[in-house]
C-alpha cells in the first residue's frame, strides 16, 4: 500500500471516528445508536488496515468480532432503553 494512502486513510478514518463520538454524545437515543454502530465499523476498518500494513495475524478476527459485536450492542442497548420508558 502506498505510504500517502495510508495516511489518507488513517486520517479520513480518524474523522469519521470523531463525527460518530459527537453523534454518541447527543441527548437523542437514535443518534447514540447510530454513532455506535458507525464508531464499531470505523473501529474495525482500522483493524483489518492496520494489520495488512503491520502483517498482524490476528487483526482481521479482532476486526470480525467487533463487526458482529457492534449491531448486537445496539440491538441490546436499545431493547434495555425501549424498556425504561
Amino acid at each position: 500500500m502506498n505510504e500517502y494512502v495510508f495516511y489518507f486513510l488513517i486520517f479520513s478514518l480518524l474523522v469519521g471516528a470523531i463525527s460518530s463520538l459527537k453523534l454518541c454524545f447527543h441527548k437523542n437515543t437514535s443518534n447514540v445508536l447510530i454513532g455506535e454502530g458507525l464508531l464499531a465499523i470505523i473501529m474495525a476498518t482500522f483493524l483489518v488496515v492496520i494489520s495488512e500494513q503491520y502483517k498482524i495475524s490476528f487483526g482481521e478476527t479482532v476486526a470480525l468480532f467487533i463487526v458482529v459485536a457492534g449491531p448486537v450492542g445496539t440491538i441490546a442497548f436499545s431493547k434495555v432503553i425501549r424498556n425504561k420508558k
